[in-house]
C-alpha cells in the first residue's frame, strides 16, 4: 500500500468518527437557557472532543509502540500510557468542566460538579482504551504493507540489475562474431566489407539507444533482426541460406529490445547454414494484441558448444522478468531439427 493511501485512510477514519458524532452524540445543554446551538459551535465542540482520542491513538501509533512494544519492553510501555493518561486527565476536566460547559453550553456528563482529576482519568480511560488496541493494530499492520513495498522495491531493483546483466551477455558475443566477419572481409578486401561496416554500425546504434529502453517499436527490432541476419550473410560470402517471413500488420506495438535476437543466433551457432534444402526459418506473425516467432533449424552435430545454452537460459529469464505470465517458450530439441515457438501478449 503507498504511503498517501495509509494517510488517506487515516484521514478518512477521523473524518467519519468526526461525522458519526454530529449525528449521534447530541449535547445536553442547560434547559434554563432557552438558546438552541448553532452550527458552528456543534462542529467546533466536536472537533475539540476529537483531541484526546487523536491524542492517545498517535501518541501511541507514532511513539510508543514503534519505542517500547517493538523493543519488548512491555511494563515501561504500560507505564508510559498511564502516564499519558494522567498527563491528559486533568486537560480532560477542564475541557468538560469549564469550557465546554462556559464557552459553548455544553454539558457532556450529568455528574459535571463530580468532575475531578481521577473521576476525568477514569472517564477518559474508559472511553479511549480502544483507541491503544486500534493503534497497535494499525501500526503491524502499516509495518507489514511498508516492507511488503520495499521487498517490491528490491526485487524490482534486483530485476534492472539483472537484466542490465543479461544484456551485458547477449551483446558482446554478437559483437565479437561480427567483427571477425567483417576482419575476414577487411583482410581479402571484399566489396561487402564497407556495407558490413555500415550495417554493424546501425546495429550498435540500436543496441545503445533503444535497448537502455524496457521497450522499443517492435519495427526497429525488426529491422535490427533484418540486418543481423544481411551481416551474417555477407560474412558467409552467399552460403547462408535463410527464410525470413514476416506476417501481419505494424503499427504502434512494442517489445522488449533484443529479445528475439538470441533465438536466431542460437540457430547461426549450431544450425547447418549452407544446404539450400534445409535453410532455417525464422516466421515472425504480429497482431494488435499478440506476437508468434519461431525459429527452426537443422542441427548440425558436429559442433559441440562446451559453455552450451547460455543464451537460451539468458533469454528464457529475461521473458521471465518482462514478461510473467505473458509468454509461452516451446523448445523442441529433435535428432535433426531444432525449433523454437515464442509466444507473448503486448503490454
Amino acid at each position: 500500500m503507498k504511503k498517501s493511501h495509509f494517510i488517506y485512510l487515516h484521514i478518512g477514519y477521523w473524518l467519519i468518527l468526526w461525522l458519526k458524532e454530529l449525528l449521534f452524540g447530541f449535547p445536553t445543554y442547560n434547559i434554563n437557557e432557552l438558546t438552541f446551538p448553532t452550527v458552528s459551535s456543534v462542529l467546533t465542540v466536536k472537533l475539540i472532543t476529537l483531541i484526546f482520542p487523536l491524542c492517545i491513538f498517535y501518541t501511541n501509533f507514532m511513539l510508543l509502540v514503534p519505542k517500547l512494544v517493538r523493543a519488548k519492553r512491555i511494563f515501561l510501555y504500560i507505564l508510559s500510557v498511564l502516564i499519558l493518561f494522567l498527563i491528559l486527565s486533568p486537560i480532560h476536566q477542564y475541557v468538560y468542566a469549564i469550557i465546554l460547559p462556559q464557552k459553548f453550553g455544553w454539558y457532556s456528563y450529568v455528574y459535571l460538579d463530580k468532575l475531578n482529576f481521577w473521576l476525568s482519568f477514569q472517564t477518559l480511560l474508559f472511553e479511549n482504551y480502544v483507541y491503544i488496541f486500534f493503534s497497535i493494530a494499525i501500526s503491524y499492520v502499516s509495518d507489514y504493507f511498508e516492507a511488503q513495498r520495499k521487498q517490491q522495491e528490491l526485487e524490482k531493483e534486483q530485476a534492472v540489475t539483472e537484466l542490465a546483466y543479461l544484456k551485458s551477455q547477449i551483446n558482446p558475443h554478437f559483437l565479437f562474431n561480427t567483427l571477425n566477419d567483417i576482419y575476414a572481409l577487411t583482410y581479402q578486401q571484399a566489396k561487402e566489407a564497407p556495407e558490413a561496416v555500415l550495417k554493424l554500425s546501425a546495429l550498435l546504434r540500436y543496441m545503445l539507444r533503444e535497448s537502455n529502453d524496457k521497450y522499443a517499436p517492435i519495427e526497429k527490432e525488426i529491422d535490427y533482426i533484418k540486418n543481423v541476419i544481411e551481416l551474417y550473410e555477407i560474412g558467409q560470402k552467399g552460403h547462408a541460406y535463410i527464410n525470413f517471413e514476416l506476417d501481419g500488420v505494424i503499427t504502434k506495438q512494442k517489445i522488449a529490445p533484443l529479445i528475439l535476437i538470441n533465438f536466431v543466433e542460437n540457430a547461426f551457432k549450431h544450425g547447418i547454414v549452407n544446404d539450400p534444402l534445409t535453410p532455417i526459418v525464422i516466421r515472425l506473425k504480429i497482431n494488435e494484441s499478440s506476437l508468434s516467432f519461431s525459429v527452426t533449424n537443422s542441427k548440425n552435430n558436429d559442433y559441440k558448444d562446451s559453455v552450451g545454452g547460455i543464451g537460451l537460459r539468458n533469454v528464457e529469464r529475461r521473458l521471465a522478468l518482462i514478461y510473467p505470465n505473458q509468454h509461452s517458450l516451446i523448445v523442441n530439441n529433435e535428432n535433426d531439427t531444432f525449433t523454437i515457438k515464442l509466444s507473448l501478449t503486448w503490454k
